[in-house]
């Protein structure tokens, strides 16, 4: 049965065409499938199970395809939600079709559930995913539509997983200093906050070092309670403690771990390293998750990934590319795989035209106006911020590349993600009652 409906609801992803690319490759391309089977819905789905038992407010009208949850709608007091960064469905789905062991490990850990892919958001980045996780807001209404954004609001290109200028040396709390605001950056309701409206706790683990942070910050507004860890084995005894001491209760529990997406970019996708994290990964959460003191059969647990990852051989260097960093105001947004271009006044025809003639082998233009009427960064309303920080086109580069604007003698990631190729947009879903 989760076979079949992991069949179908991929299949009813990739069927999902809202908008025409004009490139030879147009079919490789996953758009994100934000009506009920991408990681927007998330939030929409905790709420429903959890929160009020009349739900007004947006938090909740948007929930995951009803096939996956609406059963055990009435019996669950408690969502534990574990988000292992960068573990694309493609590359799970290798990995099962030929290690037994894991595959084992991977049907202890779904039990009656399911395990069925989902989309990710577009760009597939973890800037952009990781506050529409947990917002469940689509990036059009978050504002978060990539790592390097231009924020015109101070007139710099900056970062927003660290929150500060790309560009120079500059204090930690340099945006703050400029005025920028932690609790209003996001414009949209968490789902911490509103569960919190209906007496119900949010409690996150997280790596140490990572609460705190300017996306933390941003991201973790009303969450009651923040279990911290240091690295892999502590991980381990942390989240047992956090479910012991959370058994039978109504709440939401939410848990990172970053580590298959920093070892994908260090060593590659498709290597042993990134392999046996993904296998002691899975071994390790299985074996807490059935460990006595757990199960209270009210708790439904997901795991689920913010986006995959896609190896780059090729690397497109615009900067050999006059007529394009002629047409530049700035450095790039956005991801490499996924660049958002602020253009000079006048540039944009000749622009789009030299990608298409030049590089459309390898990279598509896109439209960001037309990409926002045509919902693919979400079926909200757009916030005021978003279409001045998406730029004036945007280029997608194909499975495989990845572009900068300068000559490569900096990044060498092995994997990249951002993209829309079925290795980054398509990620897993676990659902299992506890």
């Amino acid at each position: 049965m989760t076979a079949t409906l992991a069949a179908e609801l991929e299949a009813q992803i990739l069927s999902h065409r809202p908008l025409a690319l004009d490139v030879p490759w147009a079919d490789e391309i996953v758009f994100p499938y934000y009506a009920g089977l991408s990681i927007r819905n998330l939030a929409h789905t905790v709420v429903r199970l959890i929160g009020a038992p009349e739900v007004n407010g947006r938090l909740g009208q948007s929930p995951l395809d009803a096939r996956l949850w609406a059963h055990w709608r009435g019996e669950v007091r408690r969502v534990v939600l574990f988000v292992t960064d960068g573990l694309g469905w493609r590359l799970l789905q290798a990995l099962l079709a030929e290690d037994s062991g894991l595959a084992q490990t991977v049907a202890d850990l779904v039990g009656d559930g399911t395990l069925t892919p989902l989309t990710s958001v577009m760009p597939s980045t973890t800037a952009v995913a990781l506050p529409s996780l947990w917002s469940g807001a689509g990036p059009a209404a978050t504002g978060m539509v990539g790592t390097r954004l231009l924020l015109r609001e101070f007139g710099v290109l900056a970062s927003l997983l660290h929150f500060r200028p790309l560009a120079g040396k500059h204090r930690p709390e340099a945006l703050e200093d400029w005025g920028l605001d932690f609790q209003t950056f996001l414009p949209v309701e968490t789902v911490a906050e509103a569960l919190a409206a209906h007496d119900v706790p949010t409690y996150a683990l997280l790596q140490k070092d990572l609460y705190g942070s300017g996306l933390s910050r941003v991201m973790h507004r009303g969450v009651r309670q923040v279990a911290r860890h240091f690295g892999y084995t502590d991980l381990w005894v942390e989240l047992r403690h956090l479910l012991h001491s959370t058994r039978r209760n109504r709440c939401f529990v939410s848990v990172y771990w970053g580590a298959v997406d920093g070892i994908s970019h260090l060593f590659g996708t498709v290597t042993e390293q990134t392999i046996t994290e993904v296998r002691r990964q899975l071994q390790d959460l299985r074996d807490v998750l059935l460990s006595d003191g757990v199960s209270d059969r009210r708790t439904l647990f997901m795991l689920v990934a913010d986006h995959g990852h896609a190896p780059v051989a090729q690397y497109v260097d615009l900067s050999q590319h006059p007529p394009l960093m002629e047409a530049l105001r700035c450095g790039l947004g956005g991801e490499g795989r996924f660049a958002h271009l602020y253009l000079r006044h006048g540039y944009y025809e000749q622009v789009r035209d030299y990608v298409a003639e030049r590089l459309g082998g390898q990279v598509a233009a896109l439209n960001p106006a037309e990409a926002l009427a045509a919902g693919l960064y979400g079926p909200e309303a757009v916030y005021a911020e978003t279409g001045p920080r998406l730029g004036d086109l945007t280029l997608i580069a194909r499975e495989g590349v990845t572009l900068g604007d300068r000559p490569r003698d900096g990044d060498h990631s092995l994997s990249r993600h951002g993209g829309l190729s079925a290795r980054e947009m398509l990620v897993p879903l676990i659902l299992r009652r506890l």
